[in-house]
């Protein structure tokens, strides 16, 4: 064999290629490339010319089919020997009898190189050796660029040549994820975790060592709303209930302190496979790992709730508002004898659903039960996160609320107000941002801060270099501060550089966008987290804030009359100013000279999108922003 030959490589598990040391081979036509990826899952074994014909085309052979394939074989032979003799050109697809066999050495085919790190691990593990256990399968997956093999399906006429190939990567990803969770790597095997529960979402083993992995790095009330989700997945397209595996690890990520150690099985309790009924917390909670940059705030707020029994939280999108009410519902959740009782209400329709989703936080009986009425006499501290989208009817049910159980405490997040007699406001500012002219002070700086904790998460080791400092800065500084724009910024260091998440935060709205499951949708992208604010806005308040963000985000009233001319009279605009100052759209500061006003970058951006006028324009808006992931 030539020595060309010798450096050839084919990798089926992401794109269907092959390499020349480093260069790419041109492989031809799909049909073409399929033959080679079909010979690629069967390397050193002998093929059959009909074999090849049917994975290329199944059912729907042309009668020409094997011939085909011949020349097919032929044209790859040559762009893979190409400095081979014609009749000499075996060395890569050798002829056998009735077909072929591909002779490329099993390690220079990424599919069986797989097979054989899978095989060592097995054995690794099975003689207890879980480090070098952990370390094969860590190399094995790694050689996979796509885990739905989605090229290579595409290419052949039926999924079934690849089922055993999947199955396999799964058995590889739980193995790795179980061995790092026993070593106590979580944070290192999550990604593969998430990875598995986003191929795999209906199969209960793979999103139970997801929840597992998530509530072990730190993302507990992540956790239980992944499980909420996938819960809903398995009623609505298989009509059945969690299984005892899945329902165990939420027993156990529901209640502080209960989460199982490595390997261990959560502890035994009266019905074991559902969670304890006894007082404490129900409903998603707060994260293990630390709420950076908050300590002031939840102290400050925790303060207000003792004192006032109703306590809303606002903000712009993405301030860390829900983080911040969990937090404060953990530091004061001892005055509360009858327990604390969480409801994400972000995606409820009404609040008929809110009251619905309550009644099953706390394991009501029945599904026509009276929330209220079953917790009118206890004292309690419900919170209600993310109901800004209920509009008024959230200020109603929560005064409903407050009059039928008397004794019950409100935490309420929001991006407005809910406009209540005795309600008292936190207001959640953004963190603030790091100054580029102090280098020296930037590691200490809560943004930047947030922004390597989170980066640790997904590149493990990362650590904030002098040189990298600045860079991280500019970052937070160009999302404007917001913990939620950071964590995704942070998230794309997963497949970017730290200079290529830099130019994403000139176009924050679409180009961060990394994975991000267990999360609510609005939780996933900037334009989305902004959608709902944006979008629930009369159509005059719309235009003058899509006017206010075409100039300088810092602007006085007789500025924003100036822009805003001809869209609402002059003695109107103040209560539009005001308006988009309820909605967290605008930061109103108080002057000498009458209120300036500042916009965000992110909501400036997102606004500038905005059409003045229109109902079609309006409804493209809505489908625009809407559909966002």
């Amino acid at each position: 064999m030539g020595a060309a030959v010798d450096t050839v490589r084919i990798k089926v598990l992401g794109p269907v290629a092959a390499f020349r040391d480093t260069t790419e081979i041109p492989l031809g036509p799909s049909r073409q490339r399929a033959v080679l990826g079909y010979l690629a899952l069967h390397p050193g074994q002998p093929v059959p010319v009909g074999a090849l014909t049917e994975a290329v085309w199944g059912d729907d052979a042309p009668a020409s089919g094997d011939q085909l394939v011949r020349t097919y074989v032929a044209r790859l032979r040559q762009v893979l020997e190409p400095d081979t003799a014609p009749r000499a050109r075996t060395n890569v697809i050798a002829s056998v009898p009735g077909g072929y066999r591909l002779d490329v050495p099993p390690d220079r085919v990424d599919a069986s190189h797989f097979q054989q790190l899978l095989g060592r691990a097995r054995g690794r593990q099975a003689a207890g050796a879980p480090h070098e256990a952990f370390e094969l399968l860590g190399a094995a997956l790694g050689l996979w660029q796509d885990p739905t093999l989605a090229d290579l399906g595409g290419l052949l006429a039926s999924p079934r040549h690849l089922t055993a190939l999947r199955a396999h990567w799964v058995d590889a990803g739980l193995r790795h994820v179980a061995v790092g969770l026993r070593l106590g790597q979580a944070s290192v095997v999550l990604p593969v975790a998430e990875q598995l529960a986003a191929v795999e979402p209906l199969q209960e083993a793979v999103q139970a060592r997801y929840l597992e992995a998530l509530t072990r790095s730190g993302q507990r009330a992540a956790a239980v709303h992944h499980y909420l989700t996938v819960r809903a997945r398995l009623r609505a397209e298989l009509g059945v209930e969690p299984g005892p595996e899945l329902r165990r690890m939420y027993a156990a990520l529901l209640h502080a302190g209960d989460e199982p150690g490595p390997g261990v099985e959560p502890p035994s309790r009266a019905g074991a496979d559902e969670p304890d009924r006894r007082p404490g917390w129900r409903g998603p909670g707060p994260a293990i790992g630390p709420l950076i940059g908050r300590e002031d705030d939840v102290a400050r707020c925790a303060t207000l709730l003792v004192a006032h029994r109703a306590v809303t939280i606002v903000g712009p999108a993405g301030c860390g508002k829900s983080a911040t009410g969990l937090a404060v519902a953990e530091r004061v959740a001892a005055a509360f004898p009858d327990g604390v009782a969480t409801v994400d209400a972000a995606e409820a329709r009404d609040c008929g659903e809110v009251l619905r989703l309550l009644a099953e936080t706390l394991e009501l009986p029945g599904p026509n039960v009276d929330p209220l009425r079953a917790v009118a006499d206890q004292r309690m501290l419900l919170v209600l996160n993310d109901v800004e989208h209920l509009g008024a009817r959230a200020g109603e049910m929560v005064e409903h609320a407050l009059h039928r159980c008397p004794r019950t405490a409100m935490l309420v997040t929001s991006r407005r107000r809910l406009g209540l007699a005795h309600e008292a406001v936190f207001r959640l500012a953004p963190l603030p941002l790091p100054g580029i002219d102090a280098p020296d002070a930037l590691p200490d700086n809560p943004a930047v801060r947030l922004f390597v904790h989170r980066a640790g998460l997904v590149r493990p080791g990362f650590r904030l270099s002098p040189a990298d400092a600045v860079t991280v800065a500019r970052i937070c500084r160009g999302l404007d501060g917001l913990p939620l724009a950071v964590e995704l910024a942070a998230a794309c260091l997963y497949t970017d550089s730290l200079d290529g998440v830099l130019r994403r935060v000139d176009d924050p709205l679409d180009e961060l966008r990394p994975q991000r499951r267990g999360h609510p949708q609005h939780h996933r992208s900037l334009r989305a987290a902004l959608h709902r604010s944006l979008a629930a806005l009369a159509p005059v308040d719309r235009a003058c804030l899509a006017r206010l963000a075409g100039g300088d985000r810092c602007f006085s009233r007789d500025e924003a009359a100036a822009r805003c001319a001809g869209l609402t009279p002059p003695a109107q605009l103040g209560a539009v100013l005001d308006r988009l100052v309820d909605e967290s759209l605008l930061d109103a500061r108080p002057g000498s000279g009458g209120p300036r006003y500042r916009l965000l970058r992110t909501v400036a951006l997102a606004a500038a999108t905005v059409p003045e006028s229109g109902t079609g324009e309006h409804q493209a808006f809505h489908g625009m922003v809407g559909n966002q992931p």
